[in-house]
């Protein structure tokens, strides 16, 4: 670039930067930015006593997400047996179903959903309520919030906004910092009913009963394009760093790949058709509807859907890598004319620790289980349990900079978040929160 001097100047000067001091300088400016966020995060702790390593474990681990690479296996290093129900920390505040949850980066804030309409902004070390932005009655116009069930939170990657969907057909957009709605959009004709944003980035992608997906630039407060291709309403989604996310079709089976550059979709079929074996006899169990989702990194994912398996996917092969069947065990239905039935509990929930081999599921079944990636990448197999009372409607897995701990969010309520084809009784509408320790830290 050149710089010309002002007149006061008697002779012109031209300042040329090489290639390799702009390097550089991008570089000093990135350090920077990442000790700036950890004196942030660390509440003003002096810059000198920084723990170095601490930015270079950074460095690595952004170099390894860019690339999209699993490079954390750390399911075996948590001490999942010291977990008992006593132990997670319980949030109540909603009279309904708590549908979904959220937490910050620094695991510092967290937000739950609910189908009474309201919000609730929790303390997450306090378990006290810091806001709550609460839900109307139905068809009032020009209300601040939500006017029928919350389906839906997303929380951008720099904190500093809250996304929230629900059946009003309405995704909202939250300041964190402010507790007010900055931002409102009416595109869908449906249910907004699973919310993304991309990772590093304030990239928003909402999806929706009315089949479609559309994809958003909170910071301009801009819709940018709507996604077609699924042929029932889309049940989850899900995305990482790059500019491509994934979703569930419920029952269309699918599971897509969207490449948001490229224009383009990738197809994954569904309805897999599991066998257990019971009293020498082997019974089939045929998925009828994909409903949750989660990536593990930019080629693995996992799909969970009504009839109780679970699929391990690598987004360039068609067909799963393996499905595990019936993975939260077998309810008994009483039946008049049939006797009794047994169906499999629903995976009604997933989540996973990106960029590891790690993820959850959720169910009704008393637990929310914890599963691990075999290391070839071919199968999964559960390592834990968590008791969780309640259908569990919505988890998420984060581990927290900078303190490095490892939350895992649970919403539960009475209901399932869709409907009410199950309601128990003795039930607490709550968020829970426990936090997975590692066997290393405990020893030392």
């Amino acid at each position: 670039m050149n710089l010309i001097a002002s007149d006061e100047d008697s002779s012109e000067e031209e300042i040329e930067e090489t290639a390799a001091e702009k390097r550089v300088r991008l570089a000093k400016a990135y350090l920077t930015k990442i000790q700036e966020g950890v004196e942030d995060e660390l509440d003003g702790f002096d810059a000198a006593d920084l723990d170095r390593d601490l930015i270079a474990d950074r460095l690595k681990k952004d170099a390894d997400e860019i690339a999209g690479r699993l490079h954390r296996r750390v399911a075996d290093s948590f001490d999942y047996a010291a977990i008992e129900e006593s132990s997670l920390a319980t949030y109540r505040g909603h009279q309904l179903a708590v549908t979904a949850v959220a937490i910050t980066e620094n695991g510092s804030i967290l937000y739950s959903g609910s189908k009474d309409g309201s919000i609730i902004k929790w303390d997450v070390s306090t378990m006290k309520k810091l806001h709550t932005f609460p839900g109307g009655r139905k068809g009032v116009k020009n209300f601040v919030g939500h006017t029928d069930h919350v389906l839906s939170l997303a929380i951008s990657s720099d904190n500093q906004y809250l996304a929230s969907g629900g059946k009003d057909k309405i995704l909202n957009i939250w300041s964190i910092k402010d507790n007010e709605r900055i931002s409102t959009f009416s595109h869908h004709k449906d249910a907004v009913s699973a919310l993304a944003f991309r990772k590093g980035s304030n990239q928003l992608y909402s999806a929706s009963f009315d089949r479609t997906i559309k994809v958003w630039n909170i910071d301009e407060r801009t819709y940018i394009e709507t996604l077609f291709g699924h042929q029932d309403q889309i049940t989850a989604i899900d995305t990482l760093g790059r500019e491509r996310c994934m979703s569930t079709g419920g029952r269309d089976k699918t599971a897509r790949l969207w490449k948001i550059v490229e224009e383009s979709q990738l197809v994954y079929r569904g309805g897999v058709t599991t066998k257990i074996t019971e009293n020498e006899k082997s019974i089939a169990y045929t998925e009828g509807s994909v409903d949750c989702l989660a990536q593990l990194d930019e080629d693995l994912f996992v799909t969970g859907g009504d009839s109780g398996a679970i699929s391990l996917w690598d987004i360039n092969r068609k067909k799963p890598i393996m499905s595990l069947p019936v993975c939260h065990g077998l309810q008994v239905v009483e039946s008049e004319s049939e006797g009794d039935i047994k169906t499999p509990y629903w995976i009604t929930a997933m989540a996973s620790l990106r960029y590891s081999d790690m993820f959850v599921s959720g169910s009704w079944d008393g637990f929310v289980r914890i599963w691990k990636l075999a290391s070839d990448n071919k199968s999964v197999k559960q390592v834990a349990q968590i008791p969780v009372k309640g259908v569990v409607n919505s988890l998420q897995l984060k581990t927290v900079f900078p303190s490095n701990r490892t939350l895992l969010v649970i919403g539960v309520g009475q209901e399932l978040r869709m409907g009410r084809w199950v309601r128990l009784k003795g039930v607490k509408n709550c968020t829970k929160v426990v936090e997975l320790k590692s066997i290393r830290a405990l020893s030392s």
